[in-house]
């Protein structure tokens, strides 16, 4: 199945695979847009028994369904999320409606009003399931699989990556940032904790760890991917404190110096992309102003 271009207010797309070089597991492939004038793609995975994160709640459902309805529902189902950003719970109650799937999450949401009208387009709004908090440092899948848990917090102050053994792959949700320098943060979202945890995903990646990213899909060189966002957000977190350090206090003065004009889509449909760059030298500023403390 191909991603279907073209003017459209919800992006139904979903394809299900079972890629050679990921031994068994399942890829499941969504996508938002905006208008048709671009589109966000994402995945999520089943390992044996136990989803980890389950997509953006605008996909084919009908689809979903009809995979889900080709599973044996007496296996204990599972589904473990990274955070509970909208694009990667969208599927949670699905999934436990059809499965009984057992829901754990690293964080805690009282509801998805969140989520502003315009994602609720692009991505979809995501209806509450019920779940339970992490509670063990790593999970057994049906098949004797472990799935450890490493937390990655920076994206969201709770998210968390998975690896799976023994087959030595980590499916990092939204630990690997798009795009290498990254200029919009989400709210809440601390710059300077995110890119710690990408310093911690490059050991793993080093030491020969394959990665699966919730938007980059099954990442061809990890290494390489991880350090040009490494390189890409030191070097907006030096821009900002330079600046900072040669006087200038102003937010939107310092995303100038550092970003250069701001891009009209974010800087007119911010809050409702729940993405803006004013956020992310708040957050850097913030950490700066903690290391010197």
């Amino acid at each position: 199945m191909k991603l279907k271009k073209g003017i459209k207010l919800k992006e139904r797309f979903l394809s299900i695979e079972t890629p050679q070089e990921c031994s068994g597991i399942t890829l499941f492939r969504y996508a938002g847009t905006f208008l048709g004038m671009w589109n966000i793609e994402g995945c999520f995975i089943l390992v044996d028994n136990i989803f980890i994160d389950s997509g953006n709640p605008n996909y084919s459902r009908e689809n979903m369904r009809r995979y889900l309805a080709t599973l044996d529902k007496k296996r204990e189902w599972r589904i473990l999320n990274t955070h509970m950003h909208e694009d990667h719970v969208g599927g949670n109650r699905l999934i436990q409606n059809e499965l009984g799937a057992e829901i754990y999450s690293p964080e805690s949401v009282q509801d998805f009003s969140f989520v502003s009208g315009l994602m609720d387009l692009v991505w979809g709004r995501p209806k509450m399931f019920c779940y339970s908090m992490i509670d063990r440092d790593e999970y057994i899948t049906d098949k004797g699989r472990t799935i450890e848990v490493i937390p990655a917090p920076g994206h969201s102050p709770g998210h968390t990556v998975y690896r799976i053994i023994p087959d030595n792959i980590i499916y990092s949700g939204d630990a690997i940032p798009v795009p290498a320098r990254k200029r919009y943060v989400t709210l809440g979202e601390d710059y300077v904790t995110e890119l710690e945890s990408l310093k911690k995903m490059l050991g793993y990646a080093e030491a020969g760890t394959r990665f699966i990213s919730a938007h980059h899909g099954i990442v061809t060189d990890s290494v390489k991917l991880i350090q040009a966002r490494i390189a890409g957000m030191t070097g907006v977190v030096h821009r900002v404190s330079e600046a900072a350090s040669a006087g200038i206090t102003g937010v939107e003065q310092i995303g100038r110096e550092v970003f250069g004009k701001p891009e009209f889509l974010y800087s007119t449909l911010g809050n409702q992309l729940r993405c803006r760059e004013d956020w992310t030298i708040q957050s850097i500023l913030d950490s700066l102003e903690m290391t010197n403390i």
